[in-house]
């Protein structure tokens, strides 16, 4: 499994050295659940869920399994810790891309583009995530609504924060914010399933825009005049 995946921390070799290496506990582990995390994705992404046995995941990854239950409880559990690590590289581009813009109509262009562009730049994580997870259990499916709730909160409170000087802004609710969001990853999972991630690229721009109309819409008006 050459080169380095982003479920591999840096300072963690993707391949260890045979024989005596004198590296330290910490850095081994890591190394250790930087490839199973990395096989994992990538059988999964490419088979589906149920199609791949742990046996499958610790061959890919050049472990033995009982390295496997040194850093897992089970498949679910190593799907979790693949799906918190990945989250956090999307979420983290979208705030590096926005941290610097004032504006707050431009922060949700900027935003959405980032998201965008993580999720292809990241092929394999999209295809799994965004086709298994709410379908591969209770545990796995509460903690995709948790995520899609917290970049929902993000969004209200940047917007929070952005009216205390541009008053004129409509508010941003949370089930606004969410509805964003989920149709985001509904018509990039439609995307990914007829034209793969590529096809991601022709629709982006469209994307983008949708999600900028759809946050500064004034949905308490429409509310009101419905």
């Amino acid at each position: 499994m050459a080169g380095r995946s982003p479920f591999q921390q840096t300072d963690a070799p993707v391949v260890l050295p045979r024989g005596p290496h004198g590296l330290d506990r910490e850095v081994v582990l890591a190394s250790q659940r930087g490839r199973l995390l990395t096989a994992f994705v990538a059988l999964a992404a490419d088979r589906g869920l149920t199609a791949v046995t742990i046996s499958d995941v610790v061959r890919s990854a050049g472990t033995a399994k009982r390295t496997f239950y040194e850093h897992f409880r089970d498949k679910d559990d190593c799907f979790l810790q693949a799906f918190e690590v990945a989250s956090e590289i999307v979420v983290g581009a979208v705030i590096d891309a926005v941290a610097a813009e004032p504006d707050p109509v431009a922060r949700i262009h900027r935003g959405a583009r980032a998201y965008l562009d993580a999720l292809v730049a990241h092929p394999e994580f999209t295809r799994l995530f965004l086709t298994h997870m709410r379908a591969a259990g209770p545990e796995l499916a509460d903690r995709w609504t948790q995520w899609v709730e917290m970049l929902a909160d993000v969004l209200v409170q940047w917007r929070r924060e952005s009216r205390v000087a541009r008053p004129d802004l409509p508010e941003i609710t949370r089930l606004q914010a969410i509805g964003a969001i989920s149709a985001i990853n509904e018509i990039v999972g439609m995307t990914l399933h007829r034209e793969g991630i590529d096809g991601i690229g022709a629709v982006a721009d469209e994307l983008v825009a949708l999600t900028v109309t759809f946050l500064t819409a004034d949905a308490s008006a429409a509310a009101a005049a419905g």
